[in-house]
Protein backbone atom coordinates (compact mmCIF):
# COMPACT_ATOMS: atom_id res chain seq x y z
CA UNK A 1 0.00 0.00 0.00
CA UNK A 2 3.32 2.32 0.75
CA UNK A 3 4.06 2.26 -2.80
CA UNK A 4 0.45 3.52 -4.12
CA UNK A 5 0.53 6.34 -1.70
CA UNK A 6 4.23 7.38 -3.14
CA UNK A 7 3.09 6.89 -6.18
CA UNK A 8 0.08 9.30 -5.77
CA UNK A 9 2.57 11.75 -4.43
CA UNK A 10 4.75 11.91 -7.10
CA UNK A 11 2.38 12.29 -9.69
CA UNK A 12 0.95 14.96 -7.93
CA UNK A 13 4.62 16.74 -7.02
CA UNK A 14 5.38 16.01 -10.88
CA UNK A 15 1.74 17.77 -12.18
CA UNK A 16 3.31 21.54 -12.76
CA UNK A 17 6.26 19.64 -14.56
CA UNK A 18 5.58 19.60 -17.94
CA UNK A 19 3.39 22.81 -18.32
CA UNK A 20 6.23 24.96 -20.06
CA UNK A 21 6.70 22.19 -21.83
CA UNK A 22 3.28 22.12 -23.37
CA UNK A 23 3.10 25.83 -23.54
CA UNK A 24 6.55 26.05 -25.46
CA UNK A 25 4.73 28.10 -28.51
CA UNK A 26 3.13 30.33 -26.14
CA UNK A 27 6.69 31.21 -24.08
CA UNK A 28 8.36 31.67 -27.59
CA UNK A 29 6.12 34.60 -28.28
CA UNK A 30 5.83 36.08 -24.81
CA UNK A 31 9.35 35.98 -24.28
CA UNK A 32 10.25 36.42 -27.92
CA UNK A 33 12.73 33.59 -27.11
CA UNK A 34 14.98 31.47 -29.59
CA UNK A 35 14.31 27.91 -29.24
CA UNK A 36 17.03 26.81 -27.44
CA UNK A 37 16.39 29.68 -24.52
CA UNK A 38 12.91 28.24 -23.98
CA UNK A 39 14.37 24.48 -24.70
CA UNK A 40 17.01 25.60 -21.26
CA UNK A 41 13.18 26.80 -19.68
CA UNK A 42 11.99 23.29 -20.02
CA UNK A 43 15.31 21.60 -19.02
CA UNK A 44 16.54 23.71 -16.27
CA UNK A 45 13.88 21.31 -14.50
CA UNK A 46 15.85 17.97 -14.99
CA UNK A 47 18.81 20.44 -14.39
CA UNK A 48 18.30 20.87 -10.70
CA UNK A 49 17.48 17.68 -9.91
CA UNK A 50 20.37 16.72 -11.31
CA UNK A 51 22.37 19.05 -9.20
CA UNK A 52 20.26 18.27 -5.91
CA UNK A 53 20.42 14.38 -6.42
CA UNK A 54 24.47 13.87 -6.04
CA UNK A 55 23.63 15.59 -2.43
CA UNK A 56 20.34 14.49 -1.49
CA UNK A 57 20.61 10.87 -2.27
CA UNK A 58 23.46 10.01 -0.11
CA UNK A 59 21.33 11.13 2.87
CA UNK A 60 19.07 8.52 2.59
CA UNK A 61 22.02 5.85 3.39
CA UNK A 62 21.96 8.03 6.78
CA UNK A 63 18.54 9.88 7.34
CA UNK A 64 14.76 8.09 7.01
CA UNK A 65 13.68 8.66 3.15
CA UNK A 66 9.56 9.86 4.49
CA UNK A 67 11.94 12.61 5.79
CA UNK A 68 13.43 13.38 2.69
CA UNK A 69 10.58 12.97 0.30
CA UNK A 70 8.50 15.39 2.30
CA UNK A 71 10.73 18.20 2.09
CA UNK A 72 11.56 17.33 -1.56
CA UNK A 73 8.00 17.53 -2.48
CA UNK A 74 7.40 20.79 -0.59
CA UNK A 75 10.30 22.70 -2.28
CA UNK A 76 9.14 21.37 -5.67
CA UNK A 77 5.53 22.41 -5.16
CA UNK A 78 6.15 25.66 -3.53
CA UNK A 79 8.78 26.36 -6.87
CA UNK A 80 6.08 25.83 -9.07
CA UNK A 81 3.49 28.00 -7.44
CA UNK A 82 6.19 30.63 -7.91
CA UNK A 83 6.52 30.83 -11.29
CA UNK A 84 3.74 31.58 -12.59
CA UNK A 85 3.31 34.86 -10.42
CA UNK A 86 6.70 35.91 -10.39
CA UNK A 87 8.64 35.20 -13.94
CA UNK A 88 8.48 37.87 -16.63
CA UNK A 89 11.49 36.33 -18.25
CA UNK A 90 13.00 33.25 -19.76
CA UNK A 91 16.06 32.88 -16.83
CA UNK A 92 13.34 33.85 -13.95
CA UNK A 93 11.69 30.68 -14.84
CA UNK A 94 14.83 28.80 -15.32
CA UNK A 95 15.73 29.68 -11.90
CA UNK A 96 12.50 28.74 -10.64
CA UNK A 97 12.24 25.77 -12.44
CA UNK A 98 15.72 24.33 -11.14
CA UNK A 99 14.73 24.76 -7.51
CA UNK A 100 11.47 22.69 -8.50
CA UNK A 101 13.51 20.20 -10.09
CA UNK A 102 15.59 20.26 -6.90
CA UNK A 103 13.00 19.29 -4.89
CA UNK A 104 12.17 16.38 -6.86
CA UNK A 105 15.55 14.91 -6.14
CA UNK A 106 14.03 14.41 -2.99
CA UNK A 107 10.93 12.64 -4.20
CA UNK A 108 11.75 10.40 -6.84
CA UNK A 109 14.74 8.17 -6.54
CA UNK A 110 14.07 7.83 -2.80
CA UNK A 111 10.70 6.93 -3.57
CA UNK A 112 12.65 3.91 -5.96
CA UNK A 113 14.38 3.25 -2.92
CA UNK A 114 11.48 2.36 -0.86
CA UNK A 115 10.08 0.42 -3.23
CA UNK A 116 12.51 -1.47 -4.33
CA UNK A 117 12.95 -2.52 -0.64
CA UNK A 118 9.84 -3.23 0.27
CA UNK A 119 9.42 -5.32 -2.88
CA UNK A 120 9.73 -9.76 -3.04
CA UNK A 121 12.61 -10.38 -5.36
CA UNK A 122 10.90 -12.10 -8.05
CA UNK A 123 8.57 -8.99 -8.18
CA UNK A 124 11.06 -5.81 -7.92
CA UNK A 125 10.64 -5.54 -11.43
CA UNK A 126 7.08 -5.15 -11.77
CA UNK A 127 6.65 -2.89 -8.13
CA UNK A 128 9.76 -0.65 -9.62
CA UNK A 129 7.87 -0.65 -12.75
CA UNK A 130 4.39 0.60 -11.02
CA UNK A 131 5.85 3.32 -9.10
CA UNK A 132 7.86 4.47 -12.32
CA UNK A 133 4.45 4.76 -14.22
CA UNK A 134 3.63 7.10 -11.46
CA UNK A 135 6.22 9.36 -13.06
CA UNK A 136 4.48 9.09 -16.37
CA UNK A 137 1.05 9.22 -14.94
CA UNK A 138 2.58 12.77 -13.76
CA UNK A 139 3.72 14.32 -16.37
CA UNK A 140 1.00 12.86 -18.69
CA UNK A 141 -1.32 14.78 -16.52
CA UNK A 142 0.74 17.96 -16.73
CA UNK A 143 0.08 18.16 -20.53
CA UNK A 144 -3.32 17.23 -20.07
CA UNK A 145 -3.88 20.07 -17.39
CA UNK A 146 -2.08 22.63 -19.85
CA UNK A 147 -3.71 21.20 -23.13
CA UNK A 148 -7.61 21.75 -21.20
CA UNK A 149 -7.16 24.49 -20.47
CA UNK A 150 -4.59 26.80 -22.98
CA UNK A 151 -6.92 28.72 -25.50
CA UNK A 152 -7.03 31.79 -27.01
CA UNK A 153 -8.34 33.28 -23.74
CA UNK A 154 -6.40 31.96 -21.26
CA UNK A 155 -2.36 31.31 -21.32
CA UNK A 156 -0.21 28.95 -19.75
CA UNK A 157 -0.01 30.66 -16.24
CA UNK A 158 -3.38 30.04 -14.82
CA UNK A 159 -3.10 25.85 -16.00
CA UNK A 160 0.53 26.55 -13.80
CA UNK A 161 -1.39 27.68 -11.21
CA UNK A 162 -3.78 25.15 -11.00
CA UNK A 163 -0.96 22.34 -11.01
CA UNK A 164 0.77 23.54 -8.67
CA UNK A 165 -1.60 24.36 -6.21
CA UNK A 166 -2.53 20.74 -7.04
CA UNK A 167 0.90 19.64 -6.29
CA UNK A 168 0.75 20.86 -2.91
CA UNK A 169 -1.65 17.64 -1.90
CA UNK A 170 1.20 15.64 -2.17
CA UNK A 171 3.05 17.07 0.25
CA UNK A 172 0.54 15.73 2.68
CA UNK A 173 0.22 12.33 0.74
CA UNK A 174 4.01 11.93 1.64
CA UNK A 175 3.53 12.32 5.24
CA UNK A 176 1.73 8.41 4.87
CA UNK A 177 2.79 7.45 1.76
CA UNK A 178 6.81 6.54 3.04
CA UNK A 179 7.52 3.99 5.39
CA UNK A 180 10.04 3.94 8.14
CA UNK A 181 12.21 2.77 6.40
CA UNK A 182 15.46 2.61 8.39
CA UNK A 183 18.72 3.85 6.88
CA UNK A 184 21.44 1.57 4.99
CA UNK A 185 24.27 3.15 7.55
CA UNK A 186 26.81 3.84 5.02
CA UNK A 187 27.68 7.16 4.55
CA UNK A 188 26.23 10.46 4.48
CA UNK A 189 28.22 12.09 1.17
CA UNK A 190 28.30 10.65 -2.37
CA UNK A 191 30.81 7.57 -2.17
CA UNK A 192 32.67 7.76 -5.18
CA UNK A 193 34.08 4.45 -5.07
CA UNK A 194 30.84 3.12 -6.72
CA UNK A 195 32.05 4.72 -10.47
CA UNK A 196 34.66 1.63 -9.91
CA UNK A 197 31.49 -1.23 -10.52
CA UNK A 198 31.85 -1.53 -14.76
CA UNK A 199 28.35 -3.27 -15.36
CA UNK A 200 26.87 -0.53 -12.81
CA UNK A 201 28.32 2.62 -14.95
CA UNK A 202 27.34 0.64 -18.01
CA UNK A 203 23.70 0.62 -16.81
CA UNK A 204 24.02 4.46 -16.39
CA UNK A 205 25.35 5.22 -18.98
CA UNK A 206 22.49 3.94 -21.28
CA UNK A 207 20.18 5.59 -18.57
CA UNK A 208 21.67 8.41 -19.84
CA UNK A 209 20.78 8.23 -23.37
CA UNK A 210 17.27 7.13 -22.27
CA UNK A 211 17.08 10.41 -19.83
CA UNK A 212 18.22 12.20 -23.17
CA UNK A 213 16.29 10.94 -25.86
CA UNK A 214 12.71 11.30 -22.99
CA UNK A 215 13.40 14.79 -22.05
CA UNK A 216 13.80 15.86 -25.68
CA UNK A 217 10.67 14.03 -26.61
CA UNK A 218 9.12 15.19 -23.80
CA UNK A 219 9.84 18.75 -24.66
CA UNK A 220 9.27 19.49 -28.81
CA UNK A 221 6.28 17.13 -28.48
CA UNK A 222 3.91 19.44 -28.42
CA UNK A 223 5.43 21.84 -30.52
CA UNK A 224 5.58 19.74 -32.97
CA UNK A 225 2.08 18.52 -32.84
CA UNK A 226 1.16 22.52 -32.72
CA UNK A 227 2.93 23.12 -35.72
CA UNK A 228 0.81 20.48 -37.82
CA UNK A 229 -2.36 21.69 -36.73
CA UNK A 230 -1.15 25.80 -37.51
CA UNK A 231 -0.01 24.17 -40.76
CA UNK A 232 -3.93 23.38 -41.00
CA UNK A 233 -5.50 26.57 -40.19
CA UNK A 234 -5.54 26.29 -36.34
CA UNK A 235 -4.69 29.42 -34.07
CA UNK A 236 -1.49 29.39 -32.12
CA UNK A 237 -3.50 29.28 -28.60
CA UNK A 238 -5.88 26.74 -29.87
CA UNK A 239 -3.21 24.58 -31.60
CA UNK A 240 -1.06 24.67 -28.43
CA UNK A 241 -4.10 23.38 -26.60
CA UNK A 242 -5.33 20.72 -28.92
CA UNK A 243 -1.60 19.68 -29.00
CA UNK A 244 -1.11 19.39 -25.50
CA UNK A 245 -4.16 17.53 -24.95
CA UNK A 246 -2.86 14.63 -28.03
CA UNK A 247 0.44 15.22 -25.98
CA UNK A 248 -1.26 14.04 -22.67
CA UNK A 249 -2.57 10.68 -24.32
CA UNK A 250 0.33 10.11 -26.21
CA UNK A 251 2.77 10.17 -23.15
CA UNK A 252 0.52 8.87 -21.11
CA UNK A 253 1.06 5.41 -23.13
CA UNK A 254 4.51 5.83 -21.39
CA UNK A 255 2.71 4.57 -18.41
CA UNK A 256 1.31 0.68 -18.98
CA UNK A 257 4.69 0.33 -21.39
CA UNK A 258 6.84 0.96 -17.92
CA UNK A 259 5.76 -1.57 -15.37
CA UNK A 260 5.42 -3.78 -19.19
CA UNK A 261 9.25 -3.27 -19.47
CA UNK A 262 9.81 -3.87 -16.04
CA UNK A 263 7.80 -7.30 -15.92
CA UNK A 264 9.81 -8.35 -19.19
CA UNK A 265 12.90 -7.32 -17.75
CA UNK A 266 12.06 -9.99 -14.91
CA UNK A 267 11.81 -12.97 -17.44
CA UNK A 268 14.32 -12.08 -20.14
CA UNK A 269 16.87 -10.05 -18.29
CA UNK A 270 17.82 -6.24 -17.74
CA UNK A 271 20.45 -5.79 -20.22
CA UNK A 272 18.55 -7.37 -23.50
CA UNK A 273 15.30 -6.39 -22.56
CA UNK A 274 16.81 -2.48 -22.33
CA UNK A 275 19.24 -2.47 -25.44
CA UNK A 276 15.96 -3.99 -27.75
CA UNK A 277 13.79 -1.11 -26.74
CA UNK A 278 16.64 1.38 -27.09
CA UNK A 279 17.53 0.43 -30.44
CA UNK A 280 13.50 0.51 -31.40
CA UNK A 281 12.87 3.55 -30.00
CA UNK A 282 15.94 5.58 -31.63
CA UNK A 283 14.82 4.47 -35.11
CA UNK A 284 11.33 4.98 -34.95
CA UNK A 285 12.12 8.77 -33.47
CA UNK A 286 13.53 9.23 -37.46
CA UNK A 287 10.31 7.97 -38.17
CA UNK A 288 8.01 9.97 -36.26
CA UNK A 289 9.97 13.32 -37.21
CA UNK A 290 9.45 12.68 -41.13
CA UNK A 291 5.54 12.10 -40.36
CA UNK A 292 4.28 16.26 -39.93
CA UNK A 293 2.53 15.66 -43.50
CA UNK A 294 1.22 12.45 -42.80
CA UNK A 295 -2.24 11.93 -42.00
CA UNK A 296 -3.61 13.06 -39.27
CA UNK A 297 -4.39 9.97 -37.58
CA UNK A 298 -1.02 8.06 -38.62
CA UNK A 299 1.09 10.77 -36.68
CA UNK A 300 -1.22 9.92 -33.64
CA UNK A 301 -0.48 6.18 -34.17
CA UNK A 302 3.60 6.44 -34.41
CA UNK A 303 3.37 8.74 -31.78
CA UNK A 304 1.63 6.31 -29.11
CA UNK A 305 4.24 3.44 -30.29
CA UNK A 306 6.89 5.51 -30.05
CA UNK A 307 6.27 6.98 -26.89
CA UNK A 308 5.74 3.73 -25.65
CA UNK A 309 8.84 2.72 -26.56
CA UNK A 310 10.65 5.41 -25.02
CA UNK A 311 9.12 4.88 -21.45
CA UNK A 312 9.48 1.03 -21.55
CA UNK A 313 12.75 0.62 -20.46
CA UNK A 314 12.80 3.53 -17.10
CA UNK A 315 11.82 0.85 -14.86
CA UNK A 316 14.50 -1.69 -16.16
CA UNK A 317 17.41 0.99 -15.81
CA UNK A 318 16.21 1.74 -11.98
CA UNK A 319 15.73 -1.61 -10.85
CA UNK A 320 18.96 -2.93 -12.73
CA UNK A 321 21.03 -0.31 -10.34
CA UNK A 322 19.13 -0.83 -7.27
CA UNK A 323 20.59 -4.80 -8.03
CA UNK A 324 24.38 -3.85 -8.95
CA UNK A 325 24.90 -1.08 -6.03
CA UNK A 326 26.90 -2.46 -3.80
CA UNK A 327 25.77 -3.24 0.02
CA UNK A 328 25.34 0.19 1.74
CA UNK A 329 26.10 2.36 -1.44
CA UNK A 330 22.83 2.42 -2.91
CA UNK A 331 22.07 5.96 -2.16
CA UNK A 332 25.24 7.12 -3.82
CA UNK A 333 24.60 4.41 -6.74
CA UNK A 334 21.48 6.18 -7.43
CA UNK A 335 22.64 9.76 -7.36
CA UNK A 336 25.63 9.32 -9.96
CA UNK A 337 23.05 7.58 -11.78
CA UNK A 338 20.36 10.71 -11.58
CA UNK A 339 22.99 13.02 -11.47
CA UNK A 340 24.21 11.77 -15.35
CA UNK A 341 20.99 11.20 -16.41
CA UNK A 342 18.97 13.75 -15.44
CA UNK A 343 21.62 15.67 -16.51
CA UNK A 344 21.59 14.31 -19.88
CA UNK A 345 18.00 14.63 -19.90
CA UNK A 346 18.53 18.52 -19.10
CA UNK A 347 20.83 19.10 -22.38
CA UNK A 348 18.17 17.49 -24.38
CA UNK A 349 15.58 19.59 -24.89
CA UNK A 350 18.07 22.63 -25.75
CA UNK A 351 19.89 20.00 -28.30
CA UNK A 352 17.46 19.47 -29.95
CA UNK A 353 16.14 23.53 -30.16
CA UNK A 354 19.04 24.09 -31.92
CA UNK A 355 18.18 21.73 -34.50
CA UNK A 356 15.39 23.53 -34.94
CA UNK A 357 17.08 27.27 -34.74
CA UNK A 358 19.20 25.78 -37.34
CA UNK A 359 16.53 24.73 -39.93
CA UNK A 360 16.55 21.18 -39.69
CA UNK A 361 13.29 19.99 -39.21
CA UNK A 362 11.82 17.95 -36.83
CA UNK A 363 13.61 15.08 -37.96
CA UNK A 364 16.53 16.50 -36.63
CA UNK A 365 15.13 17.01 -33.76
CA UNK A 366 13.76 13.93 -33.09
CA UNK A 367 16.34 12.42 -34.78
CA UNK A 368 19.48 14.20 -32.17
CA UNK A 369 16.82 12.35 -29.25
CA UNK A 370 17.16 8.82 -31.40
CA UNK A 371 20.80 9.03 -31.78
CA UNK A 372 21.32 9.52 -27.85
CA UNK A 373 19.40 6.36 -26.70
CA UNK A 374 21.41 4.04 -29.36
CA UNK A 375 24.72 5.09 -28.25
CA UNK A 376 23.93 5.05 -24.73
CA UNK A 377 22.49 1.26 -24.80
CA UNK A 378 25.03 -0.06 -26.91
CA UNK A 379 27.71 -0.96 -24.12
CA UNK A 380 24.89 -3.56 -22.96
CA UNK A 381 26.00 -5.68 -25.29
CA UNK A 382 28.95 -6.58 -23.40
CA UNK A 383 26.68 -7.59 -20.75
CA UNK A 384 24.25 -9.94 -22.91
CA UNK A 385 27.36 -12.24 -22.36
CA UNK A 386 26.83 -12.57 -18.90
CA UNK A 387 23.19 -13.08 -19.29
CA UNK A 388 22.68 -17.04 -17.73
CA UNK A 389 19.40 -17.41 -17.24
CA UNK A 390 19.13 -15.63 -14.10
CA UNK A 391 16.70 -12.57 -14.42
CA UNK A 392 18.41 -10.41 -12.44
CA UNK A 393 21.38 -9.68 -14.39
Amino acid sequence: MSGVWLGLTLALVLLPSNIPAAAVPLLRAEWSASAVVVGWVVGAYLAGYAAAVVMILPLTDRLPSRRIIVAGAAVSALASLALPLVARDPWIAVALRLIAGAGLAGVYMPGVRVVAATARPEQRGLAVGLFVASFYLGSAASFLVAGLLIGDSIGWREPMLWAAGASLVGVGLAFGGAPPLPPAGGKAILDLTVLKEARLMRTVGAYSGHAWELFAVRAWMTAFLASVLVAQGATTADATGEAGRWSALILGAGIPAVFIGGWVSDRLGRARTALTIAIASGALGFVFGALGSAPWSVLLAFGFVYSGLIAADSAVYSTSVTELAPAGKLGSAQAIQAFIGFGAGAVGPPAAGLALDLGLGWVAVFGVAGVASFIGALPLLRDLRRQDGAPAQ
